[in-house]
């Protein structure tokens, strides 16, 4: 026993926090490997103007769909851990005595 009362043992942290924790882990991994496998294919060049043919430019992909949903993935997943870090600081614990 110290001065400020008896000894309390730590609480485990509900299954919950936990899974959320895991879940956000699991989504900012797989959104990143998503990103990082699929980067975007540059098929153009510089062109001055248009083909003197009539053909039309390439079409230009700046963003893959499987990229697009991982960073929406990592995105879930940064929102996941926000909530849980912020539930964990607005939560506390008691407030002190004076």
């Amino acid at each position: 026993m110290n001065a400020a009362g008896p000894a309390v043992p730590p609480r485990r942290p509900p299954r919950w926090w936990v899974v959320l924790a895991c879940l956000g882990g699991v989504l900012v991994s797989g959104g990143a490997l998503l990103v990082l496998l699929h980067p975007a294919e540059a098929s153009f060049g510089w062109f001055a103007d248009d083909p003197l043919d009539g053909a039309a430019l390439p079409a230009v992909t700046l963003v893959t769909p499987e990229a697009a949903a991982g960073w929406a993935g990592v995105l879930a997943g940064f929102v996941l851990w926000a909530f849980r870090a912020g539930w964990l600081v607005g939560r506390g614990g008691p407030a002190p005595r004076r």
